[in-house]
C-alpha cells in the first residue's frame, strides 16, 4: 500500500497551484483530479484536502468500476504493484508541485488559523524574506493586518529557553496590553510596536475561546 501520510507529512496544499495543476474544487476544503494510468486503461482519481490530507481511487475504464485491489492492504502481485507505483508517482508529483511546508504544526495553531479563515476569510501571507516562518493575516481587501502568526525561538521571550514557539501577535489598547503582560498571559510583541501589540503562545495554555475573543478585538481595532 501507499503511505500517503508520509508523502504529505507537514505539507499543506496551495489552492492556486492545485487549480493550475488541473484540480477542480469539490467544496471549500477539497479538490479532485482524474489521472489516466496504464495506457489509459485505468483512472486514478486523486482528492487533496485543504488540511493536507489526500486519497485516491482507481477505476477500470472498460468496466467503469472501481479497481478494489488497489486498496486492499495485503494485495500482492506485479499488476497491483504497477497500479500502486503509478498512483504513488502521481501523489508525489502533486505534493512536490502543489504543496508547501506546513509552517504551523501545533494543534492549537491549526484550530486558530481555521477559525480565522472561517470567520474572516483570511489566510496567512508570508511577506518577509527575513522572517520566513512569520506571516501576516490581513483584513480582506485591505493592506492592514490584524494578526501576525509565526514560529519563533522561545529565547526571544524567555532567556535561555530552548525550542521554538508557535505564536500570534494581536493588537489591543495600551492599557489592555499592559494588563495581559502583568498577568503573565502574554509577552511583549515580537517585531512589532510593543505599546499596541502583544504576543501569545499557541501552546494550549490559553483556551481557544479566549484567543478567539482577542482576535475579534484585534480585528475590530484594525477594521474600524
Amino acid at each position: 500500500m501507499i503511505d500517503i501520510p508520509a508523502i504529505f507529512k507537514n505539507k499543506v496544499p496551495d489552492r492556486e497551484k492545485l487549480l493550475q495543476y488541473g484540480f477542480s474544487p469539490v467544496d471549500d476544503d477539497a479538490y479532485t483530479k482524474d489521472f489516466p494510468i496504464l495506457d489509459d486503461r485505468f483512472i486514478a482519481s486523486v482528492t487533496v484536502t485543504a488540511d493536507g490530507g489526500a486519497d485516491f481511487r482507481v477505476y477500470d475504464v472498460e468496466d467503469d468500476e472501481e479497481y478494489l485491489p488497489a486498496h486492499i492492504y495485503n494485495a500482492t502481485g506485479s499488476f497491483v504493484g504497477t497500479i500502486h507505483k503509478a498512483c504513488e508517482d502521481i501523489l508525489n508529483d502533486v505534493c512536490r508541485k502543489c504543496c508547501q511546508e506546513a509552517v504551523f504544526r501545533g494543534a492549537q495553531s491549526k484550530r486558530i488559523l481555521r477559525f480565522i479563515k472561517d470567520t474572516y476569510d483570511a489566510q496567512p501571507e508570508f511577506l518577509w524574506s527575513s522572517l520566513p516562518e512569520c506571516a501576516a493575516v490581513r483584513v480582506p481587501d485591505k493592506k492592514s493586518w490584524f494578526a501576525v502568526v509565526g514560529r519563533v525561538p522561545k529565547s526571544k521571550f524567555v532567556p535561555k529557553e530552548s525550542g521554538v514557539a508557535e505564536v500570534i501577535n494581536l493588537k489591543d489598547e495600551p492599557d489592555s496590553v499592559k494588563a495581559y503582560l502583568a498577568e503573565g498571559t502574554a509577552y511583549p510583541a515580537y517585531h512589532m510596536n510593543k505599546q499596541h501589540w502583544y504576543t501569545l503562545f499557541l501552546n494550549e495554555q490559553i483556551p481557544d475561546v479566549e484567543i478567539m475573543k482577542r482576535i475579534e478585538k484585534s480585528y475590530a481595532l484594525i477594521h474600524e
